[in-house]
């Protein structure tokens, strides 16, 4: 169970990752309304450093990647299929 759990993790630091070298990242932050402010204050990190992160300039890491990965999904989930339920 819990290697299924850590699991799900490494699967979802992957695709926010994919989606930061890909530059959807920003697309989706932006189509979602939300300021580098909002989401910053959201996941407890500066604007900078979501900023940096955006550019390529460094890699989420620790708590902070585990916690924008699991925004930056759901905020998709939103901006690409508004007609499913939140969770």
């Amino acid at each position: 169970m819990k290697s299924q759990r850590v699991l799900a993790s490494v699967e979802r630091l992957v695709d926010a990752r994919t989606l930061l070298a890909s530059g959807e990242a920003r697309r989706i932050r932006e189509a979602a309304g939300l300021s580098l402010e909002n989401v910053a204050m959201e996941i407890g990190v500066s604007a900078s450093a979501v900023y940096r992160w955006e550019r390529g300039d460094r890699v989420p890491r620790g708590r902070a990647a585990g916690e924008y990965a699991e925004l930056l999904l759901r905020l998709r989930d939103i901006v690409e299929r508004p007609w499913l339920p939140a969770d």
